[in-house]
């Protein structure tokens, strides 16, 4: 039995993260020649993860697969083995236990995550994290780590460290955060009256202070907090038998943000890894969210547009066209964005912006073998710019709602506790209607219209017309968040 956790005192936050998935690791994976296991019978362990609140809708969405979680907090586990219970999952167990404590089970398992971990142990643990990723993956898994990363680490450290002197005398985590919230409020104070101190530590200041308690109290007011430069976590995983893939969000990693003066400077550096810390002092990142492999792959680092021809592609895309140059520009949700007047592209992502959220097979998307060669070059851009989202195992989700529409049961449970929802993309939602809430619960798959404006009438203030029209609405909204499972996926 692992010791008494502080996360006991006060839970961490829980959700789904998007850039762990296995689809998501799969993809980026095998986009460098590495044939990854199969998302869909898979085995994945993650480390520290809370109340299960990444690892539960993985376990959901992918029942031919396993998971196994792990932390030291004895209320987080108890709260993720409940969940587990309620949604009779038998695909995904809990222990708490720590890390360094744990054994890697016979035959490895094929995605190990650890988000938000490593820079908050102490150095044995960092060493025991590492250890753990090596001696647990299977030949061609992955390691996801998240770690605080410098040069853009030094403005959070040194307000972390003013935050530690000025709450040291202070033991119970309530009066903690108290008292550093209100020191963070009298910096920006300071930061007013002084534009060089509000330019280096006012934007982070402000950023700190909206944290919920949470993240405050463990990230912020941690007594660990790690942040190596990217050469040194290189040089760490290297020593345990790891090499450095690539980032969690691929586009982290290419140089088109870059004034072109700078992008022609970093690529003089041959070696990828230098230049990727090169790139980590222009950008000045504070964060990872790096992929690591065995040593003993052969790895290929120049990722080949043939490679997308077995991927499927997905995109919320918005387009418009310009009456000046007859040019069209799609635009993505994170304001990437791409002008063009190529027929051949300009139709690939009408197509794919259409679909949403569904992800048609890139395959699909080309008239003929001709043409596929050009689509994928053209995606393989796409996606290096954040424009489009690849897939190896895209999500079954339906673009319009059906007739009997389905949620996932985890959502449906969400519905029912509160605000908060997980959808089959592993990305969450806000729903904080009463009607939208309660209708969810509802969307088990065996209601059709009717049923469902019948179910809802008796307590909806509103004609059943009414009623008619806000449901439609509702489904309308659901199946463009991804919510809404695809009938043969039920």
């Amino acid at each position: 039995m692992a010791d008494a956790s502080p996360y006991d005192a006060v839970l961490y936050p829980t959700r789904a993260f998007i850039q762990t998935h296995p689809d998501r690791l799969a993809t980026l994976a095998r986009l460098f020649g590495i044939p990854a296991p199969a998302p869909a019978s898979c085995n994945v362990l993650e480390l520290g993860c809370g109340a299960g609140g990444n690892l539960l809708p993985m376990a959901v969405a992918l029942p031919g697969s396993t998971f196994v979680g792990i932390d030291t907090s004895r209320r987080a586990i108890a709260r993720a083995q409940s969940t587990t219970a309620r949604l009779g999952l038998t695909n995904i167990s809990f222990e708490q236990i720590s890390l360094t404590d744990y054994e890697a089970p016979p035959g490895g398992v094929d995605y190990v995550i650890a988000h938000g971990v490593f820079s908050w142990v102490p150095e044995h643990v960092r060493a025991g994290l590492l250890a753990l990723c090596s001696a647990a993956l299977s030949e061609h898994g992955v390691a996801y780590v998240s770690y605080n990363a410098m040069p853009g680490g030094h403005p959070r450290q040194a307000l972390r460290e003013m935050l530690a002197y000025h709450v040291e005398a202070i033991a119970r985590p309530k009066q903690r955060m108290t008292a550093a919230r209100g020191f963070l409020a009298l910096l920006g104070a300071a930061g007013e009256a002084d534009s060089e101190l509000a330019k280096v530590l006012g934007p982070e200041a402000r950023n700190l202070a909206e944290h919920v308690d949470g993240l405050f109290f463990h990230d912020t007011l941690a007594e660990v907090n790690h942040a190596p430069y990217f050469h040194e976590f290189v040089a760490e995983a290297g020593a345990h038998g790891l090499q450095y893939l690539t980032e969690a969000e691929f586009s982290e990693t290419q140089l088109g943000a870059l004034p072109e003066q700078l992008q022609q400077a970093l690529l003089t550096i041959s070696d990828p890894l230098r230049r990727e810390q090169y790139l980590d002092f222009l950008k000045e990142r504070m964060f990872r969210q790096t992929l690591l492999v065995h040593n003993a792959i052969e790895l290929d680092r120049t990722p080949q547009p043939q490679r997308l021809a077995s991927f499927a592609v997905s995109a919320p895309l918005r387009w418009g066209v310009s009456e000046e140059t007859g040019r069209t520009t799609f635009t993505g949700p994170g304001g990437a964005h791409l002008t063009t007047d190529h027929p051949l592209v300009i139709g690939l992502l009408r197509g794919i912006g259409d679909a949403w959220p569904a992800a048609p097979w890139i395959a699909d998307l080309a008239d003929s073998e001709k043409t596929l060669p050009a689509i994928c070059d053209a995606l393989l851009r796409c996606f290096a710019a954040n424009l489009v989202r690849l897939h190896v195992a895209p999500p079954a989700l339906s673009p319009v709602a059906p007739e009997k529409p389905l949620v996932s049961v985890l959502a449906r449970l969400e519905a029912a506790q509160g605000d908060m929802l997980t959808t089959t993309r592993h990305t969450g939602i806000r729903v904080d209607d009463d009607l939208g809430k309660r209708l969810i619960v509802l969307l088990d798959g065996t209601r059709d219209r009717a049923a469902l404006i019948e179910a809802l009438a008796p307590d909806a203030a509103m004609s059943r017309d009414e009623l008619a029209d806000g449901v439609q609405r509702s489904l309308e909204r659901l199946a463009g968040a991804g919510l809404l499972l695809a009938s043969d996926a039920a």
